[in-house]
């Protein structure tokens, strides 16, 4: 399967590959009227530059936004060496992978852990019977350190004796860990005793390294064979993962609701991390050792510029602390147990070897975000702060509009930036009265739901009327009669039109007045509805009807069509009235704008 950034290349006999990128047409003048660029990857392995190729479109397409965002400055030439960076690190992984670091051999791992336990008794003995020459030796060597610190330390401390006694207790420390890693992850000590040597020699003491050679035994690795697969596969499980990757994201790409970048992303740090092995060759004990070096993962490590130079394995040696949220661990499980469903139906695999790997949470989930108290609605909400950043000026409506409507309606996101003018539309009520409401629907292509639950009506608070909603959507719609969206400036990226408001309101908005917290964010005005209501008595299956939510109710949730607008108007979203003290509440009509003005 070709793809379309991939230009192949003859030179002689062989065929190597560039990859091209377009360049956005917003961005063209940016670049100086270029339009594409191409970089070479000629050194990548023919049957891995489809994975890299994804990967280095993803990467370029984050960098794009990140300079039409303005969070980056960055030339053609700073883009391109980004990219091959990030191609050198394939290089470097593939050539990881052929020096056979993924055998698996129960025997093998036996014997390396008789041997761990034999070498850390050797110099349990070795330490008995001559412990006052190590400690001269470190005694020494340490002085010197100190000295080319210019530190004055008292060797006769308690502090120093601790110090040489910790660093003696380090050397034993690294048996237990070699064992720890052994048993974990199915590989042996010739895996990882390099790695491990190096780990916890720590360089912080590198002029002690040669002394104590007697004390480390020196190794040399024998060379080893290249991967290759212990048990009989047929042709179908011989197909390599990238190979297995594309036709499953194919297929995929025909259903709506899924982001095609998310599965890529989940997908293809199998490769990272083992390489491109064929489908058939994943065991349990290789997803166990995976599902730990997952864990270690940091948040972004791709954008953050302490991690996007580094590969894979290398940020997993890291130990960071800023590792990706449970929540997102399971995402890529989900997927990784997906695409193995899949292969097994297609024959590439007999087994699922993520199967029931998924982390369960250590808090609920009403615990997961924190609403926003009324105070800091109030603080939100307040004209000098929101009309200021809101940006309303400069056409960007979506900031004025999104916080407003989840605020009254409890709406997702992802349900407003999606939404189309023929969404906004007026419903007879009970009374054969018409009422202004948002009809949540993914009747279009870029539209999405989360759940089945999420199909329905909400109707349109008063204060968003009184704040000229449809006013302005009348207005947008005389002014562009082509527009269908309402609001169009937001692209769509990742499956769903979301990126630039979060990106605003998160990390932007919410931080410049003091309020955010891992647990606030835009979804707290979710919250902060449920909450609201709950607190007035509501019941529950009316605030589930109004945020989407399943009843809990089998009956109702099969045959139910929905409660007519007019009653979910007058149990829930009439009863939206936020108050901060028993005199005044917030007051949303001082931001009211002249939309006639602003539209023109």
């Amino acid at each position: 399967m070709r793809h379309p950034h991939l230009i192949p290349r003859r030179s002689g006999k062989k065929t190597y590959f560039h990859f091209r990128s377009f360049i956005p047409k917003d961005l063209i003048p940016t670049f100086s009227g270029r339009k594409h660029f191409q970089i070479s990857l000629k050194s990548v392995s023919n049957k891995e530059t489809i994975l890299v190729s994804v990967l280095l479109q993803t990467l370029t397409e984050q960098l794009f936004t990140d300079i039409r965002s303005g969070m980056k400055k960055l030339s053609l030439e700073d883009v391109r060496e980004i990219l091959k960076v990030e191609v050198r690190k394939s290089i470097l992984h593939s050539h990881r992978v052929h020096l056979g670091t993924n055998k698996y051999d129960p025997q093998k791992i036996e014997d390396s852990l008789s041997s761990v336990s034999s070498r850390e008794e050797k110099m349990k003995q070795k330490l008995k019977d001559d412990l006052k020459t190590y400690e001269g030796m470190l005694d020494e060597k340490l002085n010197k350190i100190f000295q080319s610190l210019d530190i004055e330390f008292d060797t006769n401390s308690i502090n120093y004796l601790q110090l040489r006694t910790h660093f003696i207790d380090l050397y034993l420390l690294r048996f237990d860990f070699i064992r720890s890693l052994i048993k974990e992850t199915g590989r042996t000590d010739d895996d990882f005793r390099r790695e491990v040597e190096e780990n916890l020699k720590l360089e912080l003491f590198p002029e002690l390294q040669e002394q104590l050679t007697p004390v480390v035994e020196n190794y040399i690795p024998e060379p080893t064979e290249p991967y290759r697969v212990e048990q009989t596969l047929n042709t179908h499980q011989l197909t390599p993962l990238s190979v297995g990757i594309e036709n499953y994201v194919d297929e995929k790409g025909k259903i709506r609701n899924r982001s095609i970048s998310e599965i890529r992303h989940s997908l293809s740090i199998m490769i990272e991390d083992w390489g491109d092995i064929p489908i058939g060759s994943v065991t349990r004990e290789m997803t166990t050792n995976f599902k730990n070096n997952l864990r270690k993962i940091p948040i972004n490590r791709k954008s953050n510029p302490k991690y996007r130079d580094l590969e894979y394995h290398e940020i997993v040696k890291m130990n960071v602390d800023d590792t990706i949220s449970t929540t997102t661990l399971n995402k890529h499980l989900t997927w990784l147990s997906s695409f193995y469903e899949w292969s097994m139906n297609h024959g590439y695999s007999n087994i699922n070897p993520f199967k029931g790997m998924k982390l369960k949470k250590e808090v609920s989930p009403r615990d997961e975000r924190d609403r926003f108290s009324e105070l800091e609605l109030k603080k939100i909400f307040r004209k000098e702060n929101y009309i200021h950043f809101t940006k309303i000026e400069e056409g960007r409506y979506e900031l004025y509009w999104c916080p407003l409507i989840s605020c009254f309606t409890g709406m997702r996101m992802g349900e407003i930036t999606q939404l189309y003018f023929e969404n906004i539309t007026e419903i007879k009520g009970s009374h054969r009265k018409k009422r202004w409401c948002i009809d949540i629907i993914d009747k279009r292509t870029d539209q999405h739901l989360k759940t089945k639950s999420s199909r329905r009506i909400v109707p349109i608070h008063d204060t968003l009327l009184d704040l000229g909603f449809i006013e302005f959507i009348k207005l947008l719609k005389k002014k562009d009669p082509d527009r269908e969206r309402l609001f169009q400036e937001l692209k769509y990226k990742g499956g769903n039109y979301n990126q630039n408001l979060s990106r605003w309101f998160n990390t932007r908005y919410l931080p410049s007045l003091g309020l955010k917290t891992n647990k606030k964010n835009f979804h707290s005005y979710r919250h902060s509805v449920s909450d609201h209501l709950k607190q007035k008595g509501i019941e529950p299956h009316f605030i589930n009807e109004l945020l989407g939510h399943s009843s809990g109710n089998i009956d109702l949730d099969r045959y139910g069509k929905g409660y007519n607008p007019d009653l979910i108007y007058n149990k829930c979203v009439k009863k939206i009235s936020y108050e901060t003290s028993h005199t005044r509440g917030i007051d949303f009509i001082s931001l009211k704008m002249d939309w006639k003005k602003i539209i023109g």
